[in-house]
């Protein structure tokens, strides 16, 4: 565990207008300039805890991995950032992302849910699969 910062105390009070998730591509333009906002607090469990700068929101980014999307989150409770599920948070990105729901049903035997756009599947068995984007 990394030693913790100085508390957010004096810090300015206007939230960061980031999207609670988004994907993480740290070889745009935009994620360094979103990294170089944060400050790291602690790292565990393949994800990193950083702090904004400036408002003080707590965001989770998960480690790097060539073979896994990354998604920065932002967590409201920095005590168990490490454990935080942030499934719900990127099922809804991947649901923009695809564009909604498609006019198919799943083909996901007894599974009656509409399926994503360009996809067989539907949110949960797509997520369940792997998909991410």
């Amino acid at each position: 565990m990394m030693p913790q910062s100085a508390p957010t105390q004096g810090l300015a009070t206007a939230e960061v207008s980031w999207p609670a998730a988004s994907y993480f591509d740290a070889a745009t333009s935009v994620a360094q300039a979103r990294l170089s906002q944060l400050e790291l607090i602690d790292r565990a469990n393949w994800c990193e805890l950083y702090r904004h700068k400036l408002d003080g929101s707590f965001w989770r980014l998960d480690a790097a991995d060539k073979y896994q999307q990354r998604f920065l989150v932002r967590i409201a409770d920095e005590t168990n950032w490490a454990n935080f599920d942030a499934s719900a948070l990127e099922k809804a990105l991947l649901l923009a992302e695809r564009g909604g729901f498609g006019t198919s049903t799943c083909i996901r035997q007894g599974c009656s849910a509409p399926t994503l756009q360009r996809s067989a599947f539907c949110l949960e068995h797509s997520y369940e699969q792997g998909l991410r984007r």
